[in-house]
């Protein structure tokens, strides 16, 4: 019979030399298509550090679903029908503050970067792009970063074209 410190002793050295597994990173989906849909699940069930939280096919479920499974990103398509998707990308920062948004869209010409960055999502990427690069896409976003995997290249605002913009606005 072992005795209680050998016990500890081997429990001690099984639990170092096992990796630390963390949590994997929750992802939502809004996205209307259910063919790029079912490809992003399937490449998220097959990710360790990432899972599928849930998959809503329209801009006001996915409040619910934000706020059901408090997910660590979203992962939005740019031209839902019926909402403006960057208005969608503000309003669920302001409701969950930190919250990550990474948007993707099927056309590199409706895909501004800028405007994307300006309302408050980490990144956005094509459609078109193959799965490794919207999944690093999305490891990038997780990770803090901002990424814009589309042919034309963000630029951040400047703060006196953007001043000058809302003096314009609010001079109407």
């Amino acid at each position: 019979m072992a005795r209680p410190c050998q016990i500890r002793e081997f429990q001690a050295f099984y639990n170092k030399s096992q990796p630390e597994m963390k949590n994997p990173a929750r992802v939502v989906i809004v996205d209307n298509h259910p063919a790029s849909s079912a490809d992003f699940r399937t490449a998220l069930e097959a990710q360790p550090d990432l899972t599928l939280a849930a998959a809503v096919t329209c801009a006001s479920c996915s409040f619910a679903a934000v706020s059901e499974h408090k997910p660590d990103l979203v992962l939005i398509r740019l031209n839902l029908p019926g909402h403006r998707v960057l208005q969608l990308v503000k309003d669920l920062l302001v409701l969950h503050a930190g919250l990550k948004l990474l948007v993707f869209s099927g056309h590199d010409d409706e895909l501004e970067p800028s405007r994307v960055l300006r309302a408050g999502a980490q990144g956005c990427v094509l459609r078109s792009s193959s799965m490794a690069t919207k999944l690093d896409a999305i490891r990038k976003v997780l990770a803090g970063s901002h990424c814009f995997s589309t042919q034309s290249t963000p630029r951040r605002p400047d703060a006196t074209a953007l001043r000058s913009s809302v003096n314009a606005a609010f001079s109407l």
